[in-house]
């Protein structure tokens, strides 16, 4: 059984080809785990000796002063088996090889990844990699990695086979300000295999939502199994590429995977749960959905919209994913007619035709919230932000003021949308648009950073909220069956 504490809650760790030369990995990534604020022993090991970043580096793991749990591995290829070897006879159980040259580059780097293997578990020991960027788990301030990215501690767990794409994926959760539990490149996985990081994940008190990005399964059947058992417990929100003969081909030159048929993965994925996307953006807005909404009951769907636009928009997306756009009881027009000039749609979509209020539409998200044919709300468009930015508000403000006063606006109106959502237990999705004064669009990240240090997300158009809308409502269906 692989100790995956020495991985993720390691009290000590060796990084095996520790430089002082600022241009090798050797040297940074040992000072991404210095950034990091690392809290255990580090041991810098290179056979000159010496000091690194003011650490004394030992010239063998063996004369180490005690064993330590992890070993971060940067040595080149042909050292890779003797620097094995010594870990395993030191007693270490678990370690992290970013080192590349292997199966990924030809047959004579596959037999000599066959061979570390061999040579790990004779020892008992367990690895992650090679050709990988390394790991991640902020909650115990290990950023043993070798882009210099320090995500915060969040819910989001990331498992991909990319060291590129998984941090694109952390830079992303920076952005939003969700972070990261735990974060692993998985690589050529020569020992540890994607779903054995799912499994562990299964289980884990910090990850809520897993976001993953798969080049091809090393063991197919085990996959589908592990993520079955993984998806009854929390979503697994997958990247799945290599579907066309170009991204196959570079796929196997990236990280030696087998892509295998699409139609399969495509099957595997709807039995087993897996949320499956097409790109980065579809696998974070997923992500951010269900860390922010409660799963809907069904497929029925209410929209409210600021513009007819928009909503005409959102009904095509909704009906093209399988969504059904409900048709309104007289007793929700009755209510509505009531609070809504003569001009209204009388129809879902609600159009407020451009004439409403910011209290206007959050009574009419709650009358739809409180039908019981809707499922979940697509809620399209913001108000307060605009009416920030009126003359009257903005005369002799400063420009940090007057960020700082329509990120409020955004802020507060989400919040109450989450209390509308709580309150009658079903999900609202808020796309809109920014506002972008003089051309300054830092105020679209101030925004963003803003509602993600509330766990709070907003969708940039239509069709984006309703793609969330209709994953979390096929989980929610897998979770009924």
């Amino acid at each position: 059984m692989t100790d995956f504490n020495a991985f993720f809650q390691p009290r000590s760790l060796a990084l095996l080809g520790a430089s002082a030369d600022r241009r090798k990995w050797g040297f940074r990534i040992l000072r991404n785990i210095q950034s990091g604020g690392f809290e255990g022993d580090i041991y810098p090991v290179n056979p000159k000796g010496g000091e690194i970043l003011g650490l004394k580096a030992y010239t063998s793991i063996k004369d180490t002063p005690e064993v330590p749990d992890l070993a971060v591995i940067v040595v080149p290829p042909e050292s890779i088996i003797d620097t094995i070897r010594e870990c395993a006879d030191r007693g270490m159980k678990a370690g992290v090889v970013i080192t590349a040259g292997f199966a990924e580059v030809d047959d004579k780097g596959l037999d000599l990844q066959r061979r570390m293997v061999e040579t790990a578990h004779r020892g008992g020991m367990s690895l992650i990699g090679p050709n990988c960027f390394g790991i991640l788990s902020p909650w115990h301030k290990l950023y043993s990695q070798m882009p210099p990215v320090i995500p915060p501690a969040g819910p989001i767990a990331v498992v991909s086979q990319s060291g590129n794409v998984g941090f694109t994926i952390a830079r992303r959760a920076m952005a939003t300000n969700f972070g990261i539990s735990r974060l692993v490149s998985t690589g050529n996985e020569a020992d540890l295999h994607a779903e054995d990081i799912l499994e562990f994940l299964a289980d884990d008190p910090e990850t809520k939502v897993i976001l993953s990005y798969i080049e091809g399964f090393k063991d197919g059947r085990r996959f589908f199994e592990i993520a079955s058992r993984v998806t009854r417990k929390k979503p697994i929100v997958m990247i799945k590429v290599g579907e066309t003969e170009a991204g196959a081909l570079a796929a196997k030159s990236h990280t030696a995977a087998l892509s295998g048929s699409d139609t399969v993965v495509e099957a595997m994925c709807r039995q087993s749960g897996i949320i499956r996307v097409r790109n980065l953006i579809e696998l974070a807005n997923i992500g951010y959905g269900f860390l922010c909404q409660p799963l809907p009951k069904g497929r029925r769907v209410g929209i409210v919209t600021t513009g007819g636009g928009w909503g005409v928009l959102a009904a095509d997306a909704c009906s093209k994913l399988g969504l059904e756009v409900v048709k309104l009881p007289s007793s929700v027009i009755a209510e509505l007619d009531s609070m809504l000039p003569a001009w209204w749609s009388r129809n879902n979509p609600v159009d407020l035709v451009a004439g409403s209020s910011n209290e206007g539409m959050q009574r009419v998200v709650e009358i739809l919230a409180q039908c019981d044919e809707i499922d979940g709300i697509l809620k399209l468009g913001i108000i307060p932000p605009w009416e920030t930015w009126s003359a009257e508000r903005i005369s002799g403000m400063s420009r940090e003021d007057r960020y700082k006063a329509i990120v409020q606006g955004y802020v507060e109106d989400c919040e109450r949308t989450r209390e509308t959502s709580a309150r009658f237990a079903k999900p609202i999705y808020v796309a809109t648009e920014l506002p972008i004064p003089k051309g300054d669009r830092s105020i679209e990240q101030e925004v963003t950073t803003g509602l993600g240090l509330k766990h709070l997300v907003i969708y940039g158009m239509p069709h984006e909220a309703a793609m969330v809308f209709n994953a979390m409502a096929s989980y929610s269906q897998y979770l009924n069956k």
